[in-house]
C-alpha cells in the first residue's frame, strides 16, 4: 500500500504486475478506496476481465464515465471539462488480454487530462512512456523450516498467517502449532506464497492433513531438467495448484466447473442449471454441485438485491475453459449459452414495455458480459451469426438506456455482415441499427439502413417489419426537423401496428405522431391524440411509455402556450424517469422544464434549470445534436431568459446551478415544483443519506474504506450475519447492485461542493 501511494504521488501511470492469483486486483481496489479523498474528481474502477474484443475497452471506459458517442469522433476524443480540471484516479483492472488497447487508451487519456492518474493491474506492463511498474511479489515465506519453536515466529510470515486465517474460516480447530509449524512452512514455501494457491490449500485442510497436501505437491511440483531438480515458475506453481484443486472435485463437479467457465464474470442459478446440466448432470443436481464448488473456493457467491449471483475467478474460469476443450464440449456448451441468452434478450424486449421495466433493465445490466460472450461466440461460430443478430436487435432499448449505443451499433454492423439470410431477422437488425444511427445523429447511415430494411420487408411481406421501419424513419425525420414527413411516417406506422395488434408499438407511434403534429402547429389534433393515447391514462401499467407520453405532452403544451399544464406533465414524466436511472432522458425533462419556465416569464428559474441540465448532459457526455427539434427549443428559450436577466445575471445563476450534484438538483426541482429564485446553497440535506439509518451510514463508510463484511462485523462488534443484513439493506435502499457503487456514493457525498 505504501509503495502504491508513493508511486502514484510521483507517476501518472502505475501498473501493478505479477502472476495470476497474487492479489493485484485486491491491492488496487484497496488502494483506490483509501486514496479516494485525494481525488476530488472521483475514483473510477473498470473491470476488463470480461472483455474479449479490444475495441470494447474504450467503449467500456466511456460508458463508466457516462459518456455518449458523438458522430465523427471516438467516445473519448473530447472529454468533458470536468475530467480535465479535477484530479481523478482511473483503475483499469486485468489489462493483459487487451494490452494494446489499454496502452493506447492510457496514452490518450493522460494527454487529454493533465490531472488524471491511472492505476492498472496486468500480468505484463503496458509498455508506454512514463509508466512506473510495481511488481507485486507473493507473500513472505520462511526460507528455512527448522528452528521455529511455537507459533509466534512462523506467523510473522504473511503466507503462514494467511493459511491459518483461511483454514480457520472452514475448520476453526486448525491452528499453527509447534507440532505442525515445520510442515505448514514447507507447504507455504512450495506454494511460493501465492495467495490464491494458499487459499485453495486452506480449503483442502478440511479433507487432508498438511503432510498429505505436501506429499501431493511434492509429486506434482517437481520438474526435472537435465537430471537436476528445478524450481517451478510461479505460473507453473499456480497451474499445478489449480490442477490439484480440480483433482479434489468429484467428477460431476469437474464437469460443471468446465461448463460454468463459458459464462462471463457472473451468472445466476437459473442460467447455471440451463447450461450446466446435461448427460450425467440433472438440472436438480446443479445447485448441490455449485455448493460443493463454493466449499472448495472454486465458485464465489455474491449477494445482490433479490438474488444470489455466482462467479469464477478469472484464473479458474480460464482453467475451466481448457478442461471444457478437453471434454470436447466447447462448441456444444457455447451454443447452449448463446441460445439461452438469446432467450434472455428476447424475453427482456417483450417485457421492457411492461410494469417490470426496472427489473428487466437491472437484469440486462447484470448480464451484459454474458450477452457479449454470446454475441462473440455467434460471430466466431459458423452458422450462428443470426442468433447473435437476434440478441443485438432485441437489446435496442438497453443500448439506449445504458449508454452503450455505439457498442450496439458495432455489434449489429458486425453481425449483419456475417449473415446472408434475407428474412425478418435481418429486417429487424437493419431497422434497429438505423434507430441507433439516428440517435447518434448519423442520418445518412440511418437512412441507408432503413431503406434496405423497407425494401426487404416489402419483398418478404413482413408487416411488423414494415411498420417498425416507418416508425424509426419517422423518428429520423422528427429529430432532423421535418415534422411533416414525420407525421406521414408515424401515421403509416400507427396503421401498421394497429393492423397486426401490436398495442405497445401503436401507443409509441401515437405519442410521436402527436408530437409531430404539435411541431406543425396543429394543437387541437395534438391534444386529441394525447387524450386518446392509452399511455396517458393513470391506469396504464407501463410506466416507461407513460413517462415518454407525458414528456411529449409537455412539449406540445409548451408549443400551444399552456405553460401550467406543460409543467405538470413534464414534472410527472421526470419523477417516473427517476426510477429508470436514465440520466440523458431525465436531462431532456429538465431541458423542457427550463424552456417552460422561460416561456412563462420566470427567467431565474429557467436559468437555474438550464444550468442543472448542462451538468446532467456533461455527466453523460450528451448533446442535443441528435435531437435537433429539441435543440431549437433550447436555443429559443435560453436566449429569451438571457435577454430578460442580462448576460451577467444569467451566467451567475447558471453557474451556481451547474455546481449542484445530480441528487441535489433533482431534489430542488421535485420538492417544490413552483420554486423560483436563485439557489443559495444545497438543495437538500443528502436526500439519499436520509434513507439510511445512522448504523447503515456507518456501515457504508466502512465499505468505502474497502473493508470486508467480516472486518466490518469486527470493527462494529456485531455478528457477521448482521453485517451482511446491513449491506443488503443499503444496496436495496440506494438501488445499487455492488459494493463499489456504495463506495462511490460515499465518496460523492464527501467531495460534494459546500454551500456558499
Amino acid at each position: 500500500m505504501a509503495d502504491v501511494k508513493k508511486l502514484l504521488s510521483s507517476s501518472r501511470l502505475v501498473t501493478i504486475t505479477g502472476v495470476g492469483g497474487v492479489g493485484k486486483t485486491r491491492l488496487a481496489l484497496r488502494a483506490a478506496s483509501l486514496l479516494r479523498r485525494s481525488f476530488p474528481g472521483g475514483v473510477w474502477i473498470i473491470e476488463l476481465a470480461s472483455l474479449n474484443d479490444p475495441r470494447l475497452v474504450s467503449d467500456t471506459v466511456a460508458a463508466t464515465f457516462g459518456l455518449r458517442h458523438q458522430p465523427g469522433t471516438t467516445q473519448l476524443a473530447n472529454l468533458p471539462e470536468r475530467f480535465r480540471t479535477r484530479p481523478l484516479l482511473l483503475v483499469l483492472d486485468n489489462c493483459e488480454h487487451v494490452l494494446d488497447a489499454c496502452a493506447q487508451l492510457a496514452h490518450s487519456l493522460l494527454e487529454q487530462c493533465p490531472l488524471m492518474r491511472i492505476l492498472t493491474t496486468s500480468r505484463q506492463p503496458l509498455g508506454i512512456g512514463g509508466e512506473t511498474v510495481l511488481e507485486l511479489a507473493p507473500f513472505s515465506v520462511p526460507l528455512e523450516i527448522a528452528g521455529f519453536p511455537g507459533r509466534t515466529k512462523p506467523l510473522r510470515y504473511a503466507a503462514v498467517a494467511l493459511l491459518e486465517e483461511r483454514a480457520q474460516a472452514t475448520n476453526p480447530a486448525f491452528t499453527v502449532s509447534a507440532d505442525n509449524a515445520p510442515v505448514v512452512m514447507r507447504l507455504c514455501r512450495r506454494l511460493d506464497g501465492i495467495p490464491l494457491a494458499i487459499e485453495l490449500a486452506a480449503v483442502a485442510l478440511r479433507f487432508l492433513s498438511a503432510e498429505e497436501i505436501v506429499m501431493r505437491l511434492d509429486h506434482r511440483f517437481e520438474l526435472l531438467t537435465g537430471g537436476t531438480r528445478a524450481t517451478p515458475t510461479r505460473q507453473q506453481t499456480l497451474q499445478d495448484m489449480v490442477d490439484w484443486s480440480y483433482g479434489l472435485c468429484s467428477p460431476a463437479e469437474q464437469v460443471l466447473w468446465a461448463r460454468l467457465s463459458v459464462f462471463g464474470p457472473g451468472f445466476d442459478l437459473e442460467a447455471a442449471e440451463a447450461i450446466g446440466s446435461g448427460d450425467d448432470i440433472q438440472t436438480a443436481d446443479v445447485l448441490d454441485l455449485i455448493r460443493g464448488l463454493i466449499d472448495k473456493s472454486i465458485v464465489t457467491a455474491e449477494r445482490h438485491p433479490g438474488k444470489i449471483r455466482y462467479r469464477l475467478l478469472e484464473t479458474l474460469r480460464d482453467y475451466g475453459r481448457d478442461r471444457l476443450a478437453e471434454l470436447g464440449e466447447t462448441t456444444v456448451v457455447g451454443r447452449k449459452h448463446l441460445h439461452y441468452y438469446r432467450h434472455v434478450a428476447v424475453k427482456a424486449e417483450a417485457e421492457w414495455l411492461g410494469a417490470g421495466h426496472t427489473t428487466v433493465f437491472a437484469r440486462l445490466r447484470a448480464e451484459h458480459a454474458n450477452l457479449r460472450e454470446a454475441m462473440e461466440f455467434s460471430a466466431s461460430q459458423p452458422g450462428e451469426a443470426q442468433a447473435g443478430s437476434v440478441i443485438a436487435a432485441a437489446l435496442r432499448f438497453f443500448w439506449l438506456s445504458s449508454g452503450y449505443v455505439y457498442e450496439g451499433r458495432r455489434w449489429l454492423d458486425r453481425l449483419l455482415a456475417l449473415t446472408a439470410e434475407r428474412d425478418s431477422v435481418r429486417v429487424k437488425a437493419l431497422y434497429v441499427n438505423g434507430y441507433l444511427n439516428t440517435t447518434l445523429n448519423n442520418a445518412p447511415s440511418a437512412t441507408a439502413l432503413l431503406e434496405e430494411a423497407r425494401a426487404l420487408a416489402m419483398e418478404l411481406g413482413d408487416q411488423p417489419g414494415a411498420a417498425y421501419v416507418a416508425q424509426i424513419a419517422g423518428l429520423t425525420a422528427l429529430f432532423n426537423e421535418d415534422p411533416a414527413r414525420a407525421r406521414t411516417l408515424f401515421e403509416e406506422a400507427l396503421a401498421g401496428h394497429r393492423l397486426i395488434g401490436d398495442h405497445a408499438a401503436a401507443a409509441y407511434d401515437q405519442i410521436e405522431l402527436a408530437l409531430s403534429v404539435a411541431f406543425l402547429g396543429d394543437h387541437e389534433r395534438a391534444a386529441a391524440l394525447f387524450r386518446e393515447c392509452p399511455a396517458i391514462e393513470e391506469t396504464y401499467g407501463e410506466q416507461w411509455m407513460r413517462s415518454l407520453a407525458l414528456w411529449a405532452q409537455g412539449i406540445a403544451d409548451l408549443l400551444a402556450g399552456n405553460y401550467q399544464q406543460a409543467a405538470v406533465a413534464q414534472l410527472e414524466s421526470l419523477v417516473l424517469r427517476l426510477d429508470f436511472h436514465e440520466q440523458f432522458q431525465i436531462g431532456l425533462c429538465v431541458e423542457i422544464l427550463a424552456c417552460i419556465a422561460s416561456a412563462d416569464g420566470d427567467a431565474v428559474r429557467a436559468a437555474t434549470l438550464f444550468g442543472m441540465c448542462q451538468t446532467i448532459k456533461q455527466n453523460v457526455d450528451a448533446s442535443l445534436s441528435g435531437h435537433k427539434h429539441i435543440a431549437r427549443l433550447h436555443d429559443r428559450y435560453e436566449a429569451r431568459a438571457r435577454r430578460s436577466l442580462g448576460d451577467k445575471m444569467f451566467q451567475k445563476v447558471f453557474r451556481r446551478a451547474a455546481q449542484l450534484g445530480f441528487d441535489e438538483g433533482i431534489a430542488w426541482i421535485t420538492q417544490d415544483p413552483n420554486k423560483s429564485g436563485e439557489i443559495k446553497g444545497r438543495a437538500t440535506e443528502e436526500s439519499h443519506a436520509s434513507m439510511l439509518t445512522p448504523r447503515e451510514q456507518e456501515v457504508a463508510a466502512l465499505v468505502a474504506q474497502g473493508k470486508t463484511n467480516k472486518e466490518i462485523a469486527a470493527d462494529m462488534v456485531i455478528a457477521r450475519r448482521t453485517a451482511d443484513s446491513h449491506i443488503d439493506h443499503i444496496l436495496t435502499k440506494l438501488g445499487f447492485t455492488t459494493r463499489t457503487q456504495i463506495a462511490a456514493w460515499v465518496t460523492q457525498r464527501e467531495t460534494a461542493p459546500e454551500s456558499d
